[in-house]
């Protein structure tokens, strides 16, 4: 009987609640209406394949994308290399790419017009600004020649970082400008050593971008495997085999001020000045051991017939090129991507981020659009500029 009672209540309090809860028409969502989420990392929100394409010069070139944004024109290439390249950013697998295409530039000197028109352009502003900086000056005049090398460092940095236009990257501006090698077949005399080896050619050119400077990795560094190998075969350098001048420049400023000590007559203002001093003194040796580990560093041996710093030269700019290719052709189909897709009939508006680009395009960055603008970026070669929903 007590149960009995129990289910009355039970029943009587869900159906007063009922009553007392409003009712409420749930709207359906329109099965029209898809859901997409952008960030500045999404490049589409569609996996549908965009057709790019190719078309032929006649001068031996090869226009990628002839109806993009920013179409390049590549200069070298054989027909199936292009056809690797366009199938690879129109199924969207061109990050996989990198390694491959910084292989085909070196070995067949790869060229794009585009970018070398930049860098016609772009090395004499570059010029006029370091002569402006050395004008305006107070040490230049009185300065040695060494001193007059660092101070020439310093000030292209300066005018390089002021170009209103050109690649985000500062460290691949830099080398496009300043580091191109005087011999772009310089890795043609090295491959000839390792005919039987292309292992060992393919490990030794991981590290050699470093060229013949000192290089520290210690022990759990992702590098370290392939120099302990390197070292092992012959072909690097270790510890106490390297000249100390060598290691020395290897250093900052304060840490060979912190190994002169009180000895130093005075605080050093000149990368040169301080070497000079401190391979003169008797212990360096013993003072180098006391702030270093002689067996994290490393140093690429001298291969006869081979100039390694114009190799390295050869090698960091032939990923240079690749990367600004690379990055421009992305930026351009994503912008075509954007032209293609559905997003335009439901977005609330447009905003440009760029952010990280040159001055021109920073000057830019955060404009809106209420509508998809018909000038997508990249707006030069190496632009990585970029248009999301706002």
């Amino acid at each position: 009987m007590e149960l009995f009672w129990l289910v009355i209540l039970a029943v009587a309090v869900y159906w007063f609640f009922l009553r007392q809860k409003p009712s409420r028409k749930v709207e359906p969502t329109p099965a029209s209406t898809p859901k997409y989420t952008i960030s500045v990392e999404t490049r589409t929100s569609s996996r549908e394949d965009l057709k790019i394409g190719y078309k032929p010069t006649g001068v031996g070139g090869f226009v990628i994308g002839p109806d993009l944004p920013f179409p390049v024109t590549l200069i070298g290439l054989d027909e199936s290399d292009v056809a690797k390249l366009v199938t690879a950013f129109e199924q969207q697998n061109d990050y996989e790419l990198w390694a491959w295409f910084t292989h085909v530039v070196a070995q067949k000197n790869v060229q794009c017009k585009e970018l070398d028109a930049w860098i016609m352009e772009a090395k004499p502003k570059v010029e006029a600004g370091v002569e402006r900086l050395i004008a305006t000056s107070s040490e230049w005049a009185q300065s040695s020649d060494l001193d007059k090398e660092d101070l020439l460092a310093d000030m292209r940095h300066v005018a390089v970082s002021e170009l209103k236009v050109r690649p985000a990257d500062l460290d691949v501006t830099w080398t496009l400008l300043f580091d191109e090698p005087h011999d772009l077949t310089v890795d043609d005399a090295l491959l000839a050593h390792f005919k039987e080896t292309p292992e060992t050619y393919q490990l030794l050119l991981r590290v050699i971008s470093g060229g013949s400077k000192v290089q520290t990795a210690q022990a759990g560094d992702y590098r370290r495997k392939a120099f302990d190998e390197l070292y092992e075969k012959g072909f690097m350098l270790r510890g106490k085999e390297i000249a100390v001048e060598d290691i020395l420049t290897s250093m900052t400023m304060k840490q060979m001020q912190d190994i002169a000590g009180a000895d130093a007559p005075k605080k050093f203002t000149r990368k040169a000045h301080a070497i000079e001093f401190l391979k003169e003194l008797p212990d360096i040796w013993q003072r180098l051991e006391k702030v270093m580990s002689f067996r994290e560093l490393f140093q690429i041996k001298p291969i006869a017939g081979v100039d390694v710093d114009e190799l390295a030269k050869a090698h960091a700019y032939s990923s240079a090129v690749a990367r600004v290719v690379l990055r421009t052709i992305r930026a351009s189909v994503d912008s075509q991507r954007l032209k293609s897709s559905s997003l335009e009939d439901y977005a609330e508006g447009w905003e440009l981020y760029s952010e990280d680009c040159c001055p021109s395009c920073q000057a830019m960055h955060g404009n809106t659009w209420k509508r998809l603008p018909k000038n997508l970026p990249p707006y030069h070669v190496g632009c990585e500029a970029r248009v999301h929903l706002a």
